[in-house]
Order: structure tokens, then sequence, then C-alpha cells
């Protein structure tokens, strides 16, 4: 599914071109076209899928022409029609396309696109059924590449309200919703306290620094090797921290060792960087045991301000780099 993704930027392209070329051409044409009327998602197999809303031309905003689509982007799908829950090359790719949208729109416009296509998908058990697997997938599963707490919230509690799940089901999504409500960005980082090599216990809100990347990460795993080395190797990173001073640090990384082997800690300690790092175990497994942050994966990333405030949560390196990219613009 991820090589055949289309970005964002081509589709409000095809469709800002194509849409108000159109709606100009009709001012000299009593008719249109079949194909003028209605931009269509395509499958590989270029077999129709369903049409997309239309812009209105007096649209010219993109933010604007992108919320506007994320209202209208289901319309027209036929959620009665459960043969197309066996359909991915249009389903699935048309909720993949329709990521792409929720991701360059404000999250109260989101939130409320969710809701509508969850509330369309209602009319056909099955196919709700669908569309909720789909957001687990995709917003939900720690290996997606579009995984997002913001929008997975309104499809948890849509879920729970809907009278559907069974007493063991309920149960399981209402934990889901605990954990995700925790740590939403925009909100103060829990605090916690993280031990030294040496013994030193120290909370993580104590700890100054402009921003801090905290890095929950294990000797064993070999994402997490790939992950120090991209933070550790990162010119945008290392420019940044190479500013910090005896008494002013820009950027800090915080690596926390949530298990509890410690031993295997200490051996694979020298491994880690030291400078501008602070390199800490969990001690009695607190974060773990008391749930205080959602780990659904080794590596897990998030990034901090001065002030404790989760900017990026359950992130990448990638995001990491690219929110310092574009902060240095």
């Amino acid at each position: 599914m991820k090589s055949k993704l289309q970005s964002l930027t081509t589709i409000l392209f095809i469709l800002f071109v194509f849409c108000n070329c159109t709606q100009q051409n009709s001012k000299n044409s009593d008719k249109e076209s079949p194909t003028q009327q209605d931009v269509t998602l395509l499958p590989e197999n270029n077999t129709p899928a369903f049409p997309l809303p239309k812009v209105p031309i007096m649209i010219t905003d993109p933010q604007e022409g992108a919320i506007y689509l994320s209202k209208h982007f289901w319309d027209k799908f036929p959620f009665t029609d459960t043969t197309f829950i066996s359909l991915p090359d249009i389903t699935e790719q048309a909720f993949v396309d329709y990521i792409q949208i929720l991701n360059n729109i404000p999250p109260k416009h989101a939130e409320s696109s969710l809701e509508n296509m969850l509330n369309k998908a209602q009319v056909e058990p099955a196919m709700y059924d669908h569309f909720i697997s789909l957001s687990e997938k995709y917003f939900y599963d720690p290996n997606s590449p579009f995984r997002n707490d913001e929008f997975y919230i309104p499809v948890v509690a849509h879920l729970l309200q809907s009278g559907v799940l069974s007493e063991a089901k309920e149960e399981v999504y209402r934990f889901q919703q605990t954990m995700i409500l925790k740590n939403r960005v925009g909100t103060k980082a829990t605090d916690f306290v993280y031990t030294l090599a040496n013994g030193y216990k120290k909370s993580l809100h104590t700890l100054q620094s402009d921003y801090l990347i905290l890095f929950f990460t294990n000797p064993d795993c070999p994402m997490c090797a790939t992950t120090t080395q991209q933070l550790n190797s990162s010119e945008v990173l290392k420019s940044i921290s190479s500013l910090n001073t005896p008494n002013k640090k820009l950027l800090t990384v915080l690596t926390v060792y949530p298990d509890s082997n410690i031993d295997e800690w200490r051996k694979a300690l020298p491994s880690l960087p030291q400078k501008n790092w602070v390199n800490a175990y969990d001690a009695g497994t607190i974060v773990t045991n008391k749930r205080l942050y959602d780990i659904k994966a080794i590596p897990t990333l998030y990034l901090l301000n001065k002030e404790k405030q989760i900017i990026l949560k359950d992130t990448s390196f990638e995001e990491i780099e690219e929110y310092f990219m574009n902060i240095r613009r």
C-alpha cells in the first residue's frame, strides 16, 4: 500500500487545476463531458472508483480547499456496497489519500471529518467495522507511518458510543482510549524519575533544555540502534546541539531504558552517545507499571519544549529532524 501512496500536493494540484479549469470552461459551454463533471480516484487497474468532490472555484486557498475536501471526501462513496471492503485498491487507497488531507487541516476540522465519515459508514455494520479497522491500522498501529493519536481519539470515542461492541471489545477500546488521552500534543509531559549510571536520580521536569528528545530505548532492539545512529549523526541536530554551553542547553537527548534488566543496560551504555545525551533507566519500571506513557513499541520518541510541553508524540527521527529544519528557516 505504501508504494501506491499519492501525495497531498499531487491530489490538491489535480483537484484545483482540473476543477477550476472545468468550471472556467463551463462558462463558455452549456455542456460538460462526463469526465469534466467529476474527479475520480482510479486504482492501478484503472477501474473507476467513486467521484471525489469538486472544489468550488471561489476557494483558492489550499488549506480551505483541503478543508472542503475533508468535509465532502466520502459523499459519494457507496457505504452500503460491502464488495468495496474486498477492494483495497479502491477503499483502502482512498482512506490513505484521505489521511493526507487530514494531515493538512486544523485538528477541529479533522475531528469533524472523521466523525462524519463514521456516521456515513454506520449505515452498513460490516462497512463500519471495516472503517474502524482501517482507522486502527493506520492511526494506532505502532508500525504505521501515519500513526496519529489525535486522529484515533474521535474514532475510538465514536466506536464506544456506537453500542455495537461486545463487553470484551469495549474493555479493549476503553483501555486504548485511556492510553491515547495521555501526554497529548500541547500538554505537559507526565513527570517521572530517571536513574543515571552512578545511581543519581533526577526528574524529567528538572532537566533544563530548550528542547528535549525523550527516547525510550532498549539495547536488544535493532531499530533503537538505528534511531540512535540517526539522532547522533544528523547534521541538523548537530548544528543545534553545537550551541549548547555548560549553562545553556538548546537540545538534549534523554534516553530511558524502561525494562528491568539493568545489567544488560549497563553493558550497552558505552555504545550510547555521551555528548549532549543523558542516558538513564527507569528504576522499578515505574513508567511501564503505572502506564505513565503509551509505549506501544520500542523505540518511542517524544519531542518536548523548554516547559516540557509535548511538541511531537510517538514520533519518528524524520519528523523531529523536519521540525528543526522548519524552525531554522
